[in-house]
């Protein structure tokens, strides 16, 4: 068979080929058999099986015997009896054939028909004589005759003619060849009815099994025939197939044993166990083995060491090695599972000697799989202990006894004698158990390279395991320090993985190391980790809180304090920096609280606790200074570069973020090819880089300790008491330096001795410090009032000394802008500049100077007047600027009144200051220049006017006298009145000048309406007469005037034209009238239309030199000269009068 190895069996195994007979000329055949046994393997042949079963293409190879008819073997028998019959002759004549030929060809297929043999050929090898070439062919040849005498439906193609390749190779390669390939087929077409009838019948004897005679061990061998068939032909997944089944079959025998009654035949498994050899994983069949199954002499290690040989064999043959290193754990288990089931008794050791065995010689022929190899070792190692328990050769062990001496040699029997290979297993394992010595380096040997195949395939927690295991061994040898090594990296791992339990034992493993050690260090902080795991009874963690406490005071009395990870017995949950009302300042006390967790039994002094303040380097951007009212005067830092910093943080915020559970970004992709068609539907990781790194060791190294840095300062608390629960702590310290700082590692020294040391906080929780200089404030007594110009105000220079000292004869110079007045202590007078004092005091004192101030009203009517005060100040570099905005306390409107040519002044005072005050006003007076004189309108007796700036106003009228028919020039006026507050006695003077232009009435408009024709009414919807008047009571220079009826579209409709120019003659003071038709829409007392009368400025035609428009404009007139004498007018309009019915006469 291709690629199986075809030598020669050896006296341990069997090799099967397909068995072929030949009768007829036998040294015929002779001549031929090395060719044809080596032509048949050379190439493939395709396989067609029945049951619509996978077509395959195998490899031959023929074994060929003598036809001997008294050795006729059984159809169940795959391996011995023929597969095919085959009858050589090499006749040509055809008279012998008839004589003689013929009846020996009809005895050998009576007696084929005899034995129920359907699977023959008939082979005639001619000679070629090339002088015979040229003759005539006979008509009829012997291979003719042949089919006509023995040739029946179907078989014709099972004659055959071939030239004898030995006399004539180069004309018998086309024959040889056909020859060769009926051959195979022939092969195989009897192999498919064979194999079809053996199944058949396999399936029957399959379902006897619950029969009381039914014996598993010769349904083994039968269902083993088709292994060894499948595997000949080179199926060797499907041989695979057939141990399989026959291994589970067993399996549930077993498993069936236990819970009802057991077969007979399972007794045989039961028998004493006498051998314990070592697998040896070939390709031969261990006939010493399957002798003894065939016998029913095999123990249940025999059975399944010979079983999972033959496993291991196929799965060789397919090149699985990976996959009897998997195989071989489970058989492994299985068997000492029915070991246990069965009863079966052996010597103690016995079956881990086989399972150690079988693990190692499984790991000489999977070299190549890595990941395979870890739990054999694993599995040897253990089995290894076992027999090193049980033979006294563990360390810390008496010297071995007569009886475990005898057992080792009772072991050392039961592996075998017939290993030469001095590396062998068993070898090896017979030396181990020979002395502690060989034993304790084989057992070192199998558990480091096992831990290191467990790290190098990424299996760490197995790789932790076996460390425990070499801790424990280690420490039974002496070498505690090794043991540790291998404890503080499972430790290390159970921590990281959530392992609790199997921490907390790690580390009483670690107390009790440390403790042999005499490393008081590593056992006070270990005592304190065990006192505060939860997982331990509180009897446990009492005892070691004593412990620690016990260390503490008997042997790190005259040593330095040790250092530990805070959260052994600490949790921190939350820490607050409290805010404080100045600020972060140098030489200003600093307060963070923190509250964290203590997992103590009991009560803990805590000696000192510090919080580490680092600081970091941050760029500072200047600001321009800017000082207002209120605003502080001195430097300040930017805080832009500290705004990401946090005042508080939860434990929540410390644990760093898994990279597992960022998630995944997939998209899906269509391929297309050329045509446009769908090759292929991808789906891409844009991150791979991010998420498919490769695993290393880097998460599962030592990390390093924190330790306290060197700082500048810390917030420190001292002595107090730790109590088991939450606890909270204010720390404090005052800062003595500018600059941007942040939260480092927390230390809590608790009993003098043991230093908890946290990591670092948070790089985002940190405060800026500042230096805080002197600041000068100048405020409003009264905040919420504004500032009012006129009256006197409260003001206060408020000094606050920040970091600095005040000294003695200290001064502060201040100036005022023109129009504002100061006022420093009650005597003094107002003036612009004041110098003021300022007493000595301590760092973060206030002074406040009261001061007075008054701004001066001006006669303009503004409604914000503006005023600085300059400061000056020894430690401040430059002059300090601080605006104030005043406002008027009222403000003054007036308005020209006209009466046909009388003339009026109102005047209208009202207050606007933001706040609520009340003014008393008294003594309203209105001068005028030149010859006008006024005349007083207002009330001669009244009590004192009061006005609010809740919008409560005052009103005041004066008329004008003068001559009415002389044209009057632009007035100037000035209007006067006293005031004062409510609550003050002085009255102070509040003016408002008054500008009148253009004063004199020239032009009178009287309007006029009448009725239309034939009515003596003004009714809606009829035509009217408005009549229009305009009248010169003044002279003027302009004559030429222009009228506009403005009249409300929804009253009245104006019928014609509204708009005209008029002349006015200068010589005569005769009215100019108009007359206009309208049409009042509705009825009711209606409003007259509104008249305008503009100057018009006819265009210039004559002189273009003068400055005068080519085209006709308009100008209006200013307010007061023209007077309309009827703009008030209301005319009674009646409704329409009611249409005149007709009488219809019929």
């Amino acid at each position: 068979m291709k690629g199986v190895d075809s030598s020669t069996a050896n006296e341990d195994g069997m090799q099967n080929k397909p068995i072929i007979t030949c009768a007829g000329d036998w040294n015929l055949f002779c001549t031929l058999e090395a060719p044809l046994v080596a032509a048949i393997p050379q190439d493939s042949c395709e396989w067609r099986r029945s049951f619509g079963r996978i077509t395959k293409f195998v490899y031959l190879e023929a074994s060929f015997i003598k036809y001997n008819k008294d050795k006729v073997q059984p159809e169940l028998n795959l391996l011995k009896r023929p597969i095919l019959h085959i009858y050589w002759t090499d006749c040509v004549d055809i008279e012998y054939y008839k004589t003689t030929l013929r009846e020996d060809i009809e005895i050998w297929f009576k007696q084929l028909e005899k034995n129920n043999v359907s699977d023959w050929m008939i082979v005639l090898v001619e000679t070629y004589d090339i002088r015979k070439t040229n003759k005539l062919l006979p008509r009829t040849t012997v291979l003719d005759k042949v089919k006509g005498d023995f040739a029946i439906k179907q078989t014709e193609d099972r004659f055959i003619s071939v030239i004898n390749p030995i006399k004539s190779e180069a004309r018998s390669a086309e024959s040889w060849r056909a020859l060769v390939a009926k051959l195979r087929h022939l092969v195989l077409v009897s192999y498919n009815k064979a194999l079809n009838k053996f199944e058949e019948y396999m399936r029957e004897q399959r379902e006897k099994r619950n029969d009381p005679e039914w014996d598993y061990c010769k349904y083994f061998i039968l269902q083993e025939q088709l292994a060894f068939v499948l595997e000949m032909l080179g199926l060797y997944e499907e041989a695979l197939v057939q141990y399989d089944e026959l291994d589970a079959l067993f399996s549930q025998f077993v498993l069936n044993s236990n819970v009802t009654e057991s077969p007979k035949w399972l007794d045989t498994f039961k028998q004493q166990i006498t051998s314990w050899q070592a697998i040896r994983l070939t390709t031969t069949v261990p006939m010493h083995l399957r002798e003894l199954i065939i016998k029913q002499k095999a123990s249940l290690l025999d059975f399944r060491s010979y079983l999972f040989q033959r496993q291991s064999a196929m799965l060789l043959l397919t090149e699985k090695p990976e996959e009897v290193a998997s195989r071989c754990i489970s058989t492994v288990h299985n068997t000492l599972v029915e070991l246990s089931l069965l009863g079966a008794p052996s010597i103690d050791g016995a079956s881990a000697c086989w399972a150690h065995l079988a693990c190692v010689e499984t790991l000489r022929v999977c070299e190549a799989c890595t990941d395979m190899q870890a739990p054999l070792l694993h599995n040897a190692k253990d089995k290894l202990h076992e027999l090193g328990k049980l033979c006294g050769l563990l360390p810390g062990s008496p010297e071995p006894t007569s009886e475990q001496l005898h057992l080792v040699v009772m072991l050392s029997a039961g592996m075998g004698d017939t290993e030469t290979n001095n590396n062998s297993p068993t070898v090896r394992l017979k030396e181990a158990l020979c002395s502690s010595t060989s034993f304790q380096q084989y057992y070192l040997e199998l558990a480091e390279l096992a831990m290191g195949t467990y790290k190098h395939i990424g299996r760490l927690r197995f790789a932790r395991q076996i460390g425990r295991d070499l801790a424990a061994f280690y420490s039974e040898l002496g070498e505690t320090s090794k043991a540790v090594v291998f404890l503080v990296d499972a430790l290390r791992s159970y921590e990281e993985q959530g392992w609790h339990e199997l921490a907390a034992q790690t580390r009483l493993e670690l107390v009790a190391a440390a403790k042999k050690m005499n490393d008081f260090d590593r056992y006070t902080t270990l005592s304190a980790k065990i006192a505060s795991t939860a997982e331990l009874e509180i009897l446990v963690r009492n005892f070691f809180f004593e412990e620690m406490m016990k260390s503490i005071k008997q042997n790190l009395t005259d040593k330095d304090s040790v250092q530990t990870d805070l959260s052994d017995c600490f949790r921190l949950i939350t820490s607050t920096l409290l805010p404080s009302e100045r600020g972060y300042i140098t030489e200003n006390k600093v307060q963070c609280k923190l509250v964290f967790e203590s997992v103590l039994p009991k009560d803990v002094v805590c000696t000192k606790a510090t919080i580490c303040i680092d600081p970091c380097e941050v760029e500072k951007t200047p600001v321009k200074n800017k000082t207002d009212l209120g605003i502080q005067a001195s430097p300040k830092k930017s805080s832009d570069d500290v705004s990401s910093f946090s005042s508080s943080i939860r434990l929540d915020d410390l644990k760093p973020k898994n990279p597992l559970l960022d998630p995944m970004q997939f998209t899906s992709k269509l391929h297309f090819k050329e045509d446009k068609s769908l090759q292929k539907a991808t789906i891409e990781c844009h991150n791979p880089k991010m998420i498919l790194k490769r695993s290393d060791s880097t998460k599962y190294r030592k990390p390093v300790p924190q330790v306290k840095s060197n700082c500048e300062f810390y917030l420190t608390c001292t002595d107090f008491i730790i109590k088991p629960g939450l606890n909270e702590v204010l720390f404090e310290c005052i800062p003595t330096k500018c600059g941007v700082f942040k939260l480092g590692v927390i230390s809590l020294l608790v009993e003098g001795k043991i230093d908890f040391i946290s990591d670092v906080l948070s790089s985002k929780m940190g405060f800026e410090v500042i230096t805080q200089g002197v600041s000068v404030y100048l405020n409003k007594v009264e905040p919420k009032k504004d500032l009012v110009a006129g009256l006197e105000h409260d003001m206060e220079l408020v000094v606050t000394n920040g970091c600095s000292r005040m000294d003695e004869n200290t001064t502060i110079h201040l100036k005022a802008s023109s129009g504002l007045h100061l006022r420093y202590g009650v005597n003094s007078l107002l003036s612009r500049e004041l110098t003021i004092p300022v007493e000595a005091s301590e760092p973060f004192h206030t002074t406040k100077i009261p001061l007075r101030l008054f701004a001066v009203l001006l006669p303009k009517r503004e409604k914000s007047i503006e005023h600085t005060v300059w400061l000056t100040c020894p430690w401040l570099e430059s002059i300090m600027e601080v605006p104030l905005h005043f406002s008027p306390p009222m403000i003054a409107a007036w308005r020209l009144l006209t009466s046909n040519t009388r003339k009026f002044v109102h005047v209208t005072l009202k207050s606007t200051v933001g706040h609520l005050i009340h003014l008393v006003l008294t003594e309203p007076k209105l001068d005028c220049d030149g010859n006008i004189t006024v005349s007083n309108l207002n009330p001669k007796a009244h009590d004192d006017m009061k006005i609010s700036s809740d919008g409560t106003t005052a009103s005041f009228m004066w008329e004008l006298l003068k001559d009415p028919l002389v044209k009057a020039g632009p007035m100037k006026a000035t209007f006067t009145i006293q005031y004062r507050l409510e609550d003050e006695k002085v009255s102070r003077t509040f003016t408002c000048p008054i500008d009148i232009q253009d004063c004199t009435t020239l032009f009178v408009i009287r309007t006029k309406l009448e009725p239309g024709k034939g009515s003596d009414f003004c009714r809606a919807s009829q035509v009217c007469c408005l009549h229009l008047s305009v009248q010169r009571v003044n002279e003027t220079e302009y004559t030429s005037l222009m009228y506009e009826v403005l009249a409300d579209q929804t009253m009245w409709a104006v019928l014609g034209r509204t708009a005209g120019v008029i002349s006015m003659d200068s010589s005569t003071g005769e009215p100019q009238n108009v007359t206009l038709d309208v049409m009042p829409l509705m009825a009711g007392y209606l409003p007259l239309p509104t008249v305008r009368l503009s100057k018009y400025i006819a265009a210039n035609t004559k002189d273009p030199k003068k400055d005068i428009s080519a085209h006709p404009r308009l100008e209006p007139f200013g307010p007061g000269q023209v007077y309309h004498a009827g703009k008030t007018k209301q005319v009674h309009v009646l409704a329409p009068a009611p249409k005149e019915h007709l009488d219809i006469v019929v």
